[in-house]
């Protein structure tokens, strides 16, 4: 890494705390950004994340300009080129200045050249499950593991199609840096070849798009117009990804302990969050 920082001046190296899954780095001089640090800080095979696809896809998005260009990495830590731009905000509300170029972006990324990694939403919860029933657990985690399985269980399949495009899979607010009319894509830990209807998903529940903007945003980013049948595949991607995120809680609190993130706090708190999950209830089980 020595051979990608200055000799003479000085460095500051500052957290940057929006992340949930890793440490991340600010590294200034000159009084100016330069690069972005981040050192892996999950167990990579349990949690189904292989750095090697993670990185050739950065390659591929940062060759058509969608994300930073790596300058660095180990086996452990990358470090990208610092982006301009804000990443917006958990209750973002779009309008046509904002979703337009998150739009574009995804369009491009659904182009690029296909790769070997596979995403599949469920086959990655029902792993997540086997590793967590794997570990010693308090009658607190048993209980809250039974409650995911549950609703695990009880999720609508949408068939995997046949015609799959490289995927973010992960396209939260947090994870968009937004720069006047140009959107970056940022933290491909969780892309792979998947339905682009799963982006589409994320997009319309994280981002809290209404019912004519998530047409427009399906427009934008397939170049037609959305079929009921796309609708409803979209409306249960949404309940998988509410369900993958209570299981990644459930996980990291297993894997991690507490460290810096109360992970039983949030999986209550997105649990019993109305806006977040309007589809599973403590009282159904």
């Amino acid at each position: 890494m020595n051979s990608i920082l200055p000799e003479h001046d000085h460095i500051d190296v500052v957290p940057l705390e929006e992340g949930f899954s890793n440490k991340t780095y600010q590294i200034s001089w000159q009084k100016q950004p330069k690069l972005v640090l981040r050192i892996a800080d999950l167990n990579s095979q349990a949690f189904g994340i292989d750095r090697q696809a993670e990185l050739d896809i950065c390659r591929l998005a940062a060759a058509k300009k969608l994300t930073a260009p790596v300058l660095w990495h180990s086996e452990q830590a990358i470090v990208w080129a610092f982006l301009p731009g804000q990443t917006l905000p958990w209750d973002v509300q779009h309008d046509a200045s904002t979703l337009a170029p998150l739009c574009e972006a995804i369009a491009e990324l659904h182009q690029l050249p296909a790769v070997a990694q596979q995403y599949d939403v469920y086959q990655l919860i029902e792993n997540w499950l086997e590793v967590l029933s794997s570990t010693k657990k308090t009658p607190q985690i048993e209980a809250l593991l039974a409650q995911v399985s549950h609703f695990f269980q009880s999720l609508p399949r949408v068939p995997r199609p046949k015609q799959l495009m490289l995927c973010h899979n992960d396209l939260n607010p947090k994870n968009i840096l937004l720069d006047g009319s140009k959107a970056w894509l940022i933290d491909w830990e969780s892309a792979g070849m998947n339905d682009p209807l799963f982006d589409l998903a994320l997009v319309a529940h994280v981002h809290h798009l209404r019912p004519e903007q998530l047409r427009q945003a399906y427009q934008m980013v397939l170049d037609e117009e959305p079929s009921g049948v796309a609708l409803a595949s979209i409306e249960h991607y949404r309940q998988a990804y509410v369900v993958r995120e209570l299981a990644w809680l459930l996980l990291r609190h297993q894997l991690c302990g507490a460290q810096d993130l109360d992970c039983l706090q949030w999986y209550h708190a997105l649990l019993n969050d109305p806006v977040f999950n309007p589809y599973f209830k403590t009282d159904d089980l």
